[in-house]
């Protein structure tokens, strides 16, 4: 009887085993066969709308690199995707020259409001549902000085095209800070803890966009293959890395200026752009170079599928960037100034911008990458065809990164490793 009972316990734990076996079979199947993206379906203003989305992105880009060149000059990231959408939610609130500065320095013409909220909206939502490997979220948050009436017209649009929760709170109790960064930590599973350092009684509102992205390589590197290599920077001496390494087909192409390779997430609706320039360049001249009108759009349409013997660090930055200096010189100047500044469609008090910090972190491994940002505006009462060949692409130097939504080519995240 004990010999009958054990052999049937056996025979069940198989059973299940085998069960077990086929579940994770499927489940491996399931992930394998990931939905096409999304395809976002631009309007012709939207598409004018994204080029200036570019110009814009490059050019903030461009500016941090030459105040880092001039400072420590560490890897930095910025997310320009995600410092448009605090300005536009910020725009929503602005009248006469402020509102007409802002829409000069994000690139957006004299279009309408319901095109610029509408063309954010579409990204929004179109991003968050394009890859379900990929996870993207996107969340905006008002904070109101709630001893200050704000103008309902002005919450009702970001709340309705932004999804920004909304809450009226006391700048003047410390308890504020650490909800303010509580927000920034749980939007952004928990990479950036803290955005603001303190509030003050004076402060009418804070406007706040985080945006976290975690993302699986379509084709992963192997661990094994990882080893210690040189990497050697512009200035200083070489140092040894964790250098991945793998061997497949990657959409390629180059110039005089640089080598580029596409790396796709998931079902490819997102990809890493990595740009090295080529022997005799530096990434200052990278830099130059994507600022040249359609420069970037032009380079992309000669992607091709190479094989690509591809070496890339393993890397990960934490920063963090007070921005009024560079919107101020990219032509925001009116909005930091008191007296001048015009917000008059967010309360009945005469205010102007304060602070623009944006914190970002990106870690990129073998799996894939994982990376936030959060933006934080302070607004303040005033008184070509296929080769065979295969190519190598080896980013053992400084070079650019993109993160991009492939299908409107909006620029997510973009950042520069300098140094180990």
């Amino acid at each position: 009887m004990k010999t009958m009972l054990t052999c049937v316990l056996i025979f069940l734990s198989v059973l299940l085993a085998s069960n077990s076996c086929d579940k994770n079979v499927d489940e491996i199947k399931v992930s394998a066969n990931l939905p096409e993206p999304l395809k976002i379906d631009l309007r012709g203003v939207e598409t004018s709308m994204i080029k200036s989305d570019q110009t814009f992105a490059f050019k903030f880009f461009s500016n941090v690199f030459d105040e880092e060149q001039k400072d420590a000059d560490e890897n930095f990231m910025v997310s320009p995707f995600s410092l448009s959408m605090a300005l536009a939610m910020t725009w929503n609130g602005s009248d006469g020259d402020t509102k007409a500065a802002i829409q000069n320095t994000l690139g957006f013409g004299n279009w309408k409001d319901s095109d610029l909220n509408g063309y954010f909206k579409k990204l929004k939502d179109t991003f968050e549902k394009t890859d379900p490997s990929t996870k993207l979220t996107i969340a905006n948050s008002i904070w109101t000085n709630g001893n200050v009436r704000i103008l309902p017209d002005f919450i009702s649009l970001n709340k309705d095209y932004y999804n920004a929760t909304v809450e009226a709170v006391d700048f003047g109790n410390t308890v504020t800070v650490g909800r303010i960064n509580a927000w920034a930590a749980d939007n952004t599973n928990d990479l950036i803890k803290s955005i603001i350092e303190k509030t003050s009684t004076s402060d009418l509102m804070y406007l706040l966009n985080a945006l976290y992205f975690k993302g699986i390589w379509t084709s992963e590197f192997d661990a094994k293959n990882t080893k210690k290599m040189s990497f050697t920077p512009e200035v200083g001496t070489l140092v040894k890395i964790d250098m991945m390494h793998q061997e497949a087909s990657f959409n390629y192409t180059d110039n005089e200026n640089m080598q580029v390779v596409e790396l796709p997430y998931g079902n490819k609706a997102f990809s890493m752009m990595v740009l090295l320039p080529q022997k005799g360049k530096k990434i200052s001249d990278v830099t130059m170079a994507l600022q040249n009108e359609d420069y970037w759009n032009n380079l992309k349409t000669k992607l091709v599928k190479r094989k690509v013997d591809l070496f890339l660090p393993k890397f990960k930055t934490e920063y963090s960037k007070k921005l009024n200096d560079i919107l101020i010189d990219m032509g925001l100047e009116i909005a930091f100034t008191p007296g001048k500044a015009n917000f008059s469609h967010m309360s009945g008090k005469e205010t102007f911008i304060s602070l623009v910090k944006q914190n970002t972190y990106i870690a990129t491994d073998e799996v894939g990458t994982e990376a936030a940002a959060v933006t934080a505006v302070g607004i303040v009462v005033t008184s070509f065809p296929p080769i065979d060949n295969k190519v190598v692409f080896k980013a053992d130097k400084p070079f650019i990164y993109i993160i991009q939504e492939k299908s409107s080519g909006s620029i997510l995240f973009m950042g520069a490793v300098k140094k180990f």
